[in-house]
């Protein structure tokens, strides 16, 4: 028994033929269309191959037509509809196919015709059957089969034609573009200077322009072509295989990079190539291959390293004018004050009065101390000078700097301090702030030759950033009012061997030492300056809480004084100086025993001689300097005194503070050498800080 609740198919229309029921909105229209006044008749009479086919396009939803009998009648559906347009929507349906389409019979009438005739069935591709819809004639592409349906009732048993199609126009005009974005690209690879290469996994290439063609024949002698192995092209030439093959692997193996290689056989032509690699993958994200644009960049290369040589030797010129700017203004002042010393001494020798003779000895004396202060500066500026920090009070050391500027400065300059009255203590080394003071004040000198004022101004100022670091500091600066600076001269002011002097006149080296004390001592330097207006120098030096040392009283050599003893190892390979600390160390009651390497001196030390402490150079000939001697004398006798003296401080020097060693700084007289050699005595040898 037929249960009607769960039929599959929707209950049959009242007045319809069960093959019209459903299909939309066109089956809508073929029910209701008055099909009386068509050759069809009624579609109760309509024959059973028209109804089967009629009821299969209105229930489907691809696009179809049909064209039934002599007049070629037309039906079609709802997705046919929608691309005829107005024009022919709904007033085609159940019209003659020649009246509805006359506009393309020309295409489509030579088809029907040969399906109706009994020729078969066609197909067409996206063909292009341009029609008239929505007001303009466009061009559309359709892909479609036009196939017979048969009626045996009718004339040569083909009743009419089933058009099953599809709109390809969207795809085909996409398709023209893209045949177009890749003939445009064609003729842009083909045109550009870049070599392309395209190639798939096996170093096969997928594509390569024809520049790259001509560049991989120019350098390898072998012209490449879509389908050939990069590496079977180069079999012959392995090493440029290996080369090839090293930078195609990484693209290869998916890294996307750039690089710079010289490539090309030598015995035809090696050229240098910017090339930058990247994957070809397929729209899944599978690797299939890479790509590489590479441009020739040879000549450049080339132009970079001539540039590069062309700084090299203008650097190279600077140096050499540096270093002749700097020995001829440091041989004009060491002459100046070996002049004063040499003189001094022919002087002496001549019969004279107390006085003369006082007054010559102060100038030599003087003139010894320059050239110290001299070497310091030197040192200083090559950072093998280290710094004695230590608490400063800026009023004392301006104070007792009084007569040291008077003789520096003409009578038409004058020196006037301008200082806190709170003013902090700073934490820097005595001796080299003197020196940079001294410089700052020459050169303030020179900078006002109609004479003028200096002034030395110094304030506090609390919590600051210098140099990356927050803290306390004190601002000092010494400001003159004289001819200024130009911008490109203030640019210019610390680099070294720069100057604005005449030959002789000026090493270069001040304002470089100050920058470099400013620096070591953990605050900084700048220079305001216009031209006509004189300059300010600012010094910032860190704050420190320790209160600065007492002054000591020097050390009194009357003669009415008890002398030293003791018996002293004197290791030093220069012979003038030798003799001269000999006779110090005798003035001041030492026996010397005079080595001049540290392995003549291990040899006194074996021969059980008396010896009280070592006095020994820091840098000697031979296998062993004094750092290494100090270390043996050690082992053999660790109690034994020791003191070093330098006037180099380079490493071993910092590696003898390291192990607590005692070093005084050359040149020194003979009152530093006896304090000294007193505080060795008695137990003071570290810190190893220079004296």
């Amino acid at each position: 028994m037929r249960d009607e609740s769960i039929s599959a198919e929707p209950p049959v229309q009242s007045g319809a033929p069960e093959f019209l029921q459903g299909g939309g909105e066109m089956g809508a229209r073929v029910r209701d269309f008055d099909w009386s006044a068509t050759p069809l008749g009624a579609p109760a009479g309509w024959p059973q191959a028209l109804r089967t086919v009629i009821r299969l396009i209105l229930n489907t939803g691809h696009p179809m037509y049909v064209w039934w009998g002599p007049q070629l009648l037309c039906f079609y559906n709802d997705a046919y509809r929608q691309s005829i347009g107005p024009e022919r929507h709904p007033g085609s349906l159940g019209q003659p196919g020649r009246q509805v389409w006359d506009e393309i019979w020309e295409i489509i009438g030579p088809q029907i015709d040969q399906v109706m005739t009994g020729g078969g069935a066609t197909w067409q591709e996206n063909a292009l059957v341009p029609i008239t819809r929505n007001g303009q004639r466009e061009d559309v592409y359709w892909t479609y089969s036009y196939g017979p349906i048969d009626d045996d009732e009718a004339p040569g048993g083909i009743g009419g034609v089933l058009v099953v199609c599809t709109e390809t126009t969207q795809h085909v005009l996409a398709e023209r573009r893209a045949r177009e974005e890749r003939e445009v690209l064609a003729d842009v690879v083909e045109s550009t200077d870049a070599f392309i290469q395209v190639a798939d996994l096996d170093y096969r290439f997928l594509a390569i322009n024809r520049a790259s063609a001509g560049e991989f024949e120019r350098i390898f002698g072998v012209r490449p072509k879509v389908g050939d192995s990069m590496l079977d092209l180069l079999s012959d030439l392995p090493e440029h295989q290996a080369e090839v093959k090293a930078v195609w692997s990484r693209a290869l193996a998916g890294e996307a990079f750039t690089q710079v290689q010289e490539f090309g056989d030598s015995g035809r032509e090696r050229r240098v190539y910017e090339m930058k690699f990247n994957t070809l993958r397929d729209r899944s994200g599978a690797t299939i291959g890479a790509f590489q644009f590479v441009y020739d960049v040879t000549e450049r290369v080339r132009d970079q390293a001539r540039l590069a040589e062309a700084e090299r030797q203008l650097r190279q010129t600077q140096k050499i004018e540096a270093i002749g700017q700097l020995t001829g203004g440091v041989a004009h002042d060491f002459n100046n004050l070996l002049m004063v010393i040499l003189g001094g001494l022919s002087m002496i020798e001549r019969p004279g009065d107390a006085q003369r003779r006082k007054r010559i000895l102060e100038g030599m004396r003087q003139a010894a101390e320059r050239g110290a202060s001299l070497s310091r500066q030197l040192l200083a500026f090559a950072r093998r000078q280290p710094l004695k920090a230590e608490p400063v009070d800026l009023r004392s050391q301006l104070d007792g700097m009084r007569d040291l500027l008077d003789r520096a400065l003409r009578g038409d300059v004058h020196v006037r301090t301008d200082l806190s009255d709170d003013l902090w203590t700073i934490l820097a080394d005595p001796a080299e702030l003197e020196l940079v003071l001294l410089n700052l004040c020459v050169n303030a000198r020179d900078a006002m030759p109609d004479g003028g004022t200096i002034t030395i101004s110094a304030r506090n100022a609390p919590d600051i950033e210098e140099r990356g670091q927050r803290g306390d500091f004190v601002r000092l600066s010494v400001a003159d009012n004289g001819i200024g600076m130009p911008a490109e001269v203030l640019a210019h002011v610390f680099e070294p061997f720069f100057t604005t002097k005449e030959v002789g006149k000026g090493s270069g080296l001040g304002l470089p030492q100050v920058y470099g004390f400013a620096e070591q001592s953990g605050g900084s330097v700048h220079i305001r300056s216009e031209v006509g207006k004189g300059a300010t120098v600012v010094l910032t030096l860190p704050r420190t809480d320790r209160a600065p040392a007492a002054a000591e009283p020097l050390i009194d050599l009357d003669p009415t004084q008890p002398k030293a003893s003791g018996s002293v190892l004197l290791v030093e390979d220069d012979d003038e100086v030798a003799s001269l600390v000999t006779d110090m160390l005798g003035e001041l009651g030492y026996d010397v025993i005079r080595a001049s390497t540290a392995e003549a001196a291990l040899g006194a030390l074996a021969d059980a001689r008396p010896i009280d402490m070592i006095l020994s150079d820091l840098m000697m000939p031979g296998r062993m300097n004094g750092l290494d001697l100090v270390r043996e004398a050690r082992r053999r006798r660790p109690e034994l005194p020791v003191l070093l003296t330098s006037g180099y401080a380079d490493a071993a020097m910092r590696e003898a503070g390291r192990e607590n060693i005692r070093v005084l700084r050359k040149p020194y007289d003979i009152q530093t050498l006896a304090e000294a050699l007193r505080e060795v005595f008695k137990g003071g040898e570290g810190p190893g800080s220079p004296t």
